[in-house]
């Protein structure tokens, strides 16, 4: 069967009550890393954690977890398994506000905008600088 789409990265952001604790949290992404292991479910570079970003703009998610599908048939495939559907039910229910508390972003890997050659000289640029702009010495 011929595979529509090119490959997809599924990105599951959300917000947890408190009380779950961070053991039931990795307990909920651990079952969604076995889907791998359902015949029919495929993907790689599973990654999961608590947001750890400084920034402030998490709007209040605190973790997260993001797959990689080689297609869209692939992502469409693990979104209807019965399987998925019941821990995604699960997840829901300890949820902060339930499903206002969950951000499911998708990207499409082979056609999004790639970044030109000059982001990395930029980056580098003020990568090894202190408070002042000065530059630093590497660690």
């Amino acid at each position: 069967m011929a595979r529509s789409g090119g490959p997809v990265r599924h990105m599951v952001f959300c917000r947890f009550r408190n009380e779950v604790t961070p053991a039931r949290r990795l307990a909920f992404f651990e079952q969604i890393r076995r889907l791998t292991e359902v015949p029919g479910i495929a993907f790689t570079n599973f990654q999961c954690g608590p947001n750890v970003s400084p920034e402030g703009y998490g709007m209040t998610l605190s973790d997260g977890f993001m797959m990689d599908f080689a297609s869209r048939d692939d992502c469409f495939a693990y979104l209807a398994h019965p399987t998925h559907q019941a821990i995604g039910a699960r997840l829901l229910e300890v949820l902060e506000d339930g499903a206002r508390s969950l951000l499911v972003f998708d990207i499409d890997l082979e056609t999004h905008e790639k970044p030109s050659g000059k982001t990395r000289p930029v980056l580098h640029q003020y990568r090894n600088t202190g408070p002042s702009g000065a530059p630093q010495p590497y660690d």
